[in-house]
């Protein structure tokens, strides 16, 4: 599956939910991760585990791209 606009979006919201989950620990951001990663299950058909990689491997693709190996 080719990742659109959506899916980039998604994907980084995830990300950035789970850096401010990680760095405060207020539910609202774990809230916020549930709900991204939810999002992301239902665009791509996936699983929750299935979606959550779908992202990881996204992001090495990216930072490949941009020679961040």
């Amino acid at each position: 599956m080719k990742p659109t606009n959506s899916i980039k979006y998604i994907i980084d919201q995830i990300v950035i939910a789970y850096c401010q989950y990680e760095k405060f620990g207020d539910k609202t951001f774990g809230d916020n991760f549930e709900k991204y990663t939810a999002q992301l299950m239902q665009i791509t058909g996936l699983d929750r585990d299935g979606a959550l990689e779908y992202a990881v491997s996204f992001l090495v693709g990216e930072s490949k791209v941009k020679g961040v190996a």
